[in-house]
């Protein structure tokens, strides 16, 4: 028994002081960047990166920035949105508007309602919003989970500070994340064992208007280097007949799409909505399509899904889940055509 208990207090140690270690280690680094503030959250065409939660990241740059530069304009949506550059936006709302990306990763209807909720309790003006959804953004009525896709704690006034910051320190205890990441922030170098741990696609970082662009891929594009054969396998074959998606929209969804309609039209806000012209081609549901035409009106609601000229190019996509700023720039003269 006294041999026993020994070894148990040893081993208890132990994992005492490794806890304190990776306590130490997470302090430091800060690896998700969410105990400092910091001018701006992603480093111009770095080799690799930990991928952060874009929904603080959104926030956060916003709380820094809205008094100084006047925003006015919003870009919603999920991570499909951040393909719609400001530039072209303003060709058709005008140059003396100030834009801003408020997106999130695997954005939620319940996080995007409270994004608009948080924008106009600061008293920001919201003259212009471009929505961009999809059949997955509109099923989620409720908060979602994980390091990544915690909704920011400012936008619930603090009430989930705590389950978010250790929702972040949990997952950078785990082997295969914080081996990789520790080594990697201290040294630049990737860990040879543990490469999917980070993110390794280049891109340039706006941290005035929050966008970012993967303008490397339209460079390899153009040399003919981007489409591998690799590539191209995600592109699998679909079916030439129309398939619809299942309705998603039920009474949670619509009392979340009637407070941003409310929070709109109070403010006067110049807002069009698009659903995603997603590869998959999958239609959205006639019931989602009409409540959202009935709520926000027919004249200023886009709907891109489903098989069209859009989505029967895979060269109109990085991979099966986002199209290229070519097809957002397209999409932005279809809607403000008139």
């Amino acid at each position: 028994m006294k041999k026993f208990l020994t070894h148990s207090l040893r081993f208890a140690t132990v994992g005492i002081l490794f806890f304190i270690l990776l306590m130490i280690l997470y302090v430091s680094l800060d690896p998700f960047k969410v105990l400092y503030d910091y001018d701006r959250f992603v480093a111009d065409n770095a080799k690799a990166y930990i991928a952060l939660n874009r929904d603080y990241v959104s926030t956060t740059t916003f709380d820094n920035n809205y008094k100084k530069e006047h925003y006015n304009s919003f870009i919603f949506g999920n991570s499909r949105s951040i393909f719609y550059e400001v530039d072209d936006w303003y060709q058709h709302i005008g140059n003396n508007n100030s834009a801003y990306h408020f997106d999130a990763s695997s954005e939620s209807l319940y996080a995007l309602n409270k994004k608009i909720k948080y924008i106009d309790t600061k008293g920001v003006s919201f003259d212009n919003a471009l929505l961009i959804v999809d059949e997955g953004l509109l099923e989620m009525g409720n908060q979602k989970q994980g390091s990544l896709y915690n909704i920011s704690p400012q936008l619930l006034d603090n009430k989930n500070l705590f389950s978010f910051h250790f929702t972040n320190f949990k997952t950078f205890c785990a082997p295969n994340f914080f081996i990789p990441a520790t080594y990697y922030q201290l040294t630049g170098n990737v860990f040879p064992f543990f490469k999917n741990a980070l993110d390794y696609r280049q891109r340039v970082y706006n941290p005035k208007t929050n966008e970012v662009k993967f303008s490397k891929f339209e460079i390899m594009i153009d040399n003919g280097e981007f489409y591998t054969n690799d590539r191209i396998k995600a592109f699998y074959k679909r079916s030439s007949k129309n398939t619809y998606a299942n309705a998603v929209i039920g009474k949670s969804q619509e009392l979340l799409l009637q407070e941003i309609y409310d929070i709109f039209k109070k403010q006067g806000t110049n807002y069009k909505i698009i659903i995603n012209p997603l590869y998959d081609q999958i239609k959205i549901n006639g019931d989602d399509l009409n409540y959202l035409n009935t709520v926000f009106g027919k004249t200023n609601v886009f709907d891109f899904s489903g098989i069209n000229r859009f989505t029967q190019d895979y060269n109109n996509y990085y991979d099966w889940s986002h199209y290229r700023p070519h097809v957002a720039k397209d999409l932005m003269k279809i809607i403000y055509a008139d």
